[in-house]
């Protein structure tokens, strides 16, 4: 989904699609033919979808049952055929969160990799000198880093993100490049949810498209997963908006280029808060033993279409 204009905690500041794009355009990506401008991509509040025709976000027009404008298609572009991820944990307060919130995001980001719930990835491909490369289900956690700058007197931007995001990868000596996404957790008081729960987009660093996500806060109001499994409300709701972005970014780094439905769309969208049958913990997936409530994801390659947790 494209962004729309955000809000931000201490007064309303909408983003213009110049401060998208921060000033700079961005490389072209590995198999697009010409330039392109960063275009971020939404996960929509619960309350913008609840009341929706099931089972795509989108909700596209439906013909004999089955929604047009899916199957997601691809666009030309790059997939992540294999992706790194980093935590970037911003809070000027140094883990206001709470104290198992950045340990359980942490652990998240490590089981990853190898998970069911990621097995969909590898129905999609890119296509470069016209060999088609599929993703794989190989996810590597990177590191996590902590940024206590205070917040910005007007609230988390965009560009502030992508400050963050360029000096981490500056300090610590970073990979960049499509493979590598920077998801940036901003503490309370920096973000306040409004029409979106979280996005992800990419920004240029040494000459390349390089992926980050907007994690604001865990659990605001339209954000939250209908349950806990690790008894941290805020934490397994950021775990279910991490786990949206990542997917879509491995099928779509460049937003837009990869697989998208027909308005633009990504997979993860199609299933935007439709989560698994639970356990007694609350848990609809459990990876390495581990407890995690999160979104389906969309089953593209063959009928039936549709979200599925493996």
């Amino acid at each position: 989904m494209h962004r729309p204009a955000r809000t931000a905690l201490a007064g309303a500041t909408a983003l213009l699609a110049t401060t998208l794009v921060a000033g700079a355009l961005t490389t072209t990506p590995a198999n697009a033919a010409s330039v392109r401008l960063p275009s971020p991509h939404v996960m929509k509040t619960l309350d913008a979808v609840k009341d929706r025709v099931l089972p795509t976000e989108n909700r596209l027009p439906l013909i004999g049952g089955a929604p047009v404008g899916l199957p997601l298609s691809y666009g030309g572009g790059a997939v992540e055929v294999t992706s790194t991820n980093y935590a970037i944990f911003w809070d000027p307060a140094q883990f206001s969160y709470n104290p198992t919130y950045p340990t359980l995001v942490k652990r998240f980001l490590g089981d990853l990799g190898g998970s069911s719930i990621f097995n969909t990835v590898t129905e999609y491909y890119q296509t470069v000198n016209g060999v088609d490369q599929y993703a794989k289900n190989v996810s590597t956690f990177g590191g996590a880093f902590t940024v206590t700058d205070p917040f910005p007197a007007g609230g988390v931007t965009d560009a502030d993100l992508q400050r963050v995001v360029k000096e981490v990868v500056a300090a610590n000596h970073l990979p960049t490049g499509v493979g590598n996404e920077y998801l940036v957790y901003t503490g309370q008081g920096g973000e306040l949810a409004n029409s979106y729960c979280a996005y992800h987009s990419y920004v240029t660093i040494a000459g390349q498209n390089t992926a980050y996500a907007d994690e604001l806060y865990g659990g605001q109001s339209g954000c939250t997963t209908p349950s806990s499994p690790n008894g941290n409300p805020a934490a397994d709701s950021i775990i279910n908006t991490s786990s949206h972005e990542i997917w879509e970014t491995i099928t779509d780094p460049n937003t837009g280029d990869g697989w998208t439905a027909l308005d633009g769309d990504e997979g993860s969208d199609q299933c935007n808060f439709e989560f698994g049958p639970t356990d007694a913990s609350g848990a609809d997936i459990r990876i390495n033993g581990n407890p995690y409530i999160v979104q389906q994801e969309w089953r593209n390659s063959a009928a039936p279409f549709g979200c599925v947790m493996s």
